[in-house]
């Protein structure tokens, strides 16, 4: 089970990602698609959620000139609130994002 703050944040993590690839990224277009999926990594005493967003098919994406709001939630606050640690990249095919938890906190 995910924790309440884990729940939260990791809803507006996927939320504010599917909100911009609705507006500017693959969602904006009938051809694109986000590809979500989710694995465990690591040792019996130190597994990962590790959960990864791709998106292909859309416009070309390039980094943004600044980030806005979202993407500093994204890295600042909401990563700290589930102990995570989140990679966020402009690729020229689409956004990648990648949001890596201890697999132990979701049990708490």
């Amino acid at each position: 089970l995910l924790s309440p703050d884990q729940a939260v944040g990791l809803g507006l993590i996927l939320h504010e990602l599917a909100s911009n690839a609705l507006k500017y990224g693959s969602l904006s277009v009938p051809s694109g698609r986000v590809d979500l999926g989710w694995r465990t990594q690591g040792r019996r005493d130190a597994r990962r959620l590790v959960l990864t967003w791709r998106e292909s098919g859309g416009p070309q994406v390039a980094p943004p000139d600044r980030h806005g709001f979202g993407s500093i939630l994204i890295r600042r606050s909401l990563a700290k609130v589930i102990s995570s640690e989140v990679t966020h990249e402009f690729r020229p095919e689409g956004v990648f994002a990648e949001i890596s938890m201890p697999l132990e906190e979701l049990s708490k």
